[in-house]
C-alpha cells in the first residue's frame, strides 16, 4: 500500500509543479525597440573627472550583446548659473571632462548631448550632492573564501541614498620564463618580460544601500565583492580601489529598478525587457525615449590591498596553467613548434646542467590569459 501511495503523491507533485510553469513570449512592441540613446555616468562635480559614455540601444532579442557607441556628439555640462563644460570624445563612445568646480551650494547641473545626426539631447537640472568619506573597506577570510565590505556614515544624515562602484586590478604568474622568440625563423630576444602580469577589471554589478529608514546615516558592512577559497586573484597582491556616490531618491529608485531587470539577464549593459523612467529626453523629438539616469555627485575613494600571505592556507591557484609541462628541445616536432610560436624555449635555470626544454607559449607569456605585462604605476 505504501508504495502506491508514495506513487501518487509524487505524480501529483508534478503536475502541480509543470502546470505552473508558462512560455513568455515578449510582446511584439519590445522586440522592435531599439536604437534608443543610451547615457551612462555621472556629473562628478570636484577634482575628479565627469566621463559620459554613449551607446544605442539594441533588440532584447540580440544575442550578439555588442555595445554600439554614439560618436561624434557634441556633449557639455550646463548649469542654471549659465556655465558651461564642454566634454572632449575620448574614444568608443565615451566623453570626458575634469574638475568640475560649483560656484554654489544651490548651483544645479544638467547634460546637453547634441547627436552627428543634430539630434538633441538634455537631462532635468539636478543638484549636486556631496559624498561623505569612506570610513574603511575591510575583509574577513571564511571556510569559502574572502568577503570584502564597505563602511561610511553621514553625521548629518544628508547622504542616505548610496551607490558603489569599484576597479579590481590582481598580479599573477605564468609557471615559467622566456627571454626568447621566433621571429621570421630567427630566435630574437623578448622585447619585454612577459611572466609578470596584472589584470584589471571594473564591476558592473549594481551595488547601492539605502539608509532613510535608519536612526543614523550608517552603512556597516556592506557588501561588495566575494573571492572563493584559492582564486587566482589573491595568488600574489590584490588591490580593490572603491569609489562612492550619493544619488537623489529619483536616481536610487532608476537604479533599484535597472538592478532587477539585471538580474534576469545577468548584466546592466544587457537589453533591458521594461523600459525605466530616467531624467533624459529628447529635445528633437519628445516622444523619442532616453535610457538612463544623470545625477550630479562628488566621489569619495578608498583603496584596499591584500597580499597572498594575509589570507591563510591560500594554494597559489594554477588555473590554465596547470596542464604546462615541458619536453626537451631535441624531442622531434619540437624545433617546428618553436619557429611557430606554438611552443617557447624555457629560460635555463643557473648553475644547472640540465638540457635546454620547452613548454605551450601559455605557459610562458601572461599576456595570454587577460592580463598586461605593464606594472601599474603604483603597484608595491
Amino acid at each position: 500500500m505504501y508504495p502506491r501511495v508514495f506513487y501518487l503523491i509524487m505524480c501529483f507533485v508534478l503536475i502541480c509543479m509543470f502546470s505552473c510553469k508558462q512560455h513568455y513570449t515578449l510582446p511584439a512592441e519590445a522586440i522592435k525597440q531599439t536604437n534608443y540613446l543610451v547615457v551612462e555616468g555621472n556629473i562628478t562635480v570636484g577634482q575628479d573627472s565627469t566621463i559620459i559614455t554613449l551607446t544605442r540601444s539594441v533588440q532584447v532579442t540580440d544575442t550578439t550583446k555588442a555595445l554600439v557607441p554614439e560618436t561624434g556628439a557634441t556633449v557639455a555640462v550646463e548649469t542654471d548659473a549659465g556655465r558651461t563644460f564642454p566634454l572632449v570624445e575620448i574614444g568608443n563612445g565615451a566623453y570626458a571632462v575634469a574638475n568640475i568646480q560649483p560656484s554654489a551650494a544651490s548651483e544645479k547641473f544638467r547634460l546637453s548631448i547634441t547627436t552627428a545626426g543634430n539630434r538633441q539631447y538634455r537631462s532635468s537640472y539636478v543638484v549636486f550632492k556631496k559624498a561623505p568619506a569612506i570610513d574603511s573597506v575591510s575583509w574577513e577570510q571564511h571556510d569559502d573564501g574572502v568577503y570584502i565590505y564597505v563602511n561610511t556614515h553621514d553625521d548629518e544624515n544628508k547622504s542616505q541614498y548610496y551607490k558603489w562602484n569599484f576597479t579590481e586590478v590582481w598580479e599573477y604568474h605564468a609557471p615559467f620564463s622566456s627571454s626568447y622568440e621566433y621571429k621570421d625563423g630567427i630566435e630574437v630576444h623578448r622585447p619585454a618580460p612577459v611572466q609578470y602580469c596584472w589584470q584589471k577589471v571594473a564591476s558592473t554589478a549594481v551595488i547601492m544601500q539605502n539608509t532613510n529608514n535608519l536612526t543614523k546615516d550608517v552603512v556597516y558592512k556592506k557588501q561588495l565583492m566575494f573571492i572563493p577559497t584559492s582564486d587566482h586573484k589573491l595568488g600574489v597582491l590584490y588591490t580593490m580601489l572603491v569609489s562612492q556616490n550619493v544619488l537623489t531618491k529619483e536616481g536610487f529608485d532608476y537604479w533599484t529598478g535597472l538592478s532587477k531587470n539585471s538580474e534576469q539577464l545577468g548584466s546592466i549593459f544587457d537589453a533591458q525587457p521594461s523600459q525605466l523612467a530616467g531624467n533624459l529626453y529628447c529635445v528633437t523629438d519628445p516622444a523619442e525615449p532616453v535610457l538612463g539616469f544623470i545625477t550630479a555627485t562628488t566621489t569619495a575613494q578608498f583603496r584596499l590591498w591584500v597580499k597572498h600571505t594575509d589570507v591563510k592556507n591560500w594554494q597559489y591557484p594554477l588555473g590554465k596553467f596547470a596542464a604546462c609541462d615541458t619536453v626537451h628541445l631535441d624531442r622531434p616536432g619540437v624545433l617546428a613548434l618553436l619557429m611557430a610560436n606554438v611552443y617557447a624555449k624555457v629560460d635555463q635555470e643557473p648553475f644547472t646542467n640540465d638540457p635546454p626544454y620547452a613548454t605551450s607559449i601559455e605557459c610562458v607569456d601572461c599576456t595570454l590569459q587577460g592580463g598586461v605585462n605593464i606594472k601599474p604605476p603604483y603597484w608595491p
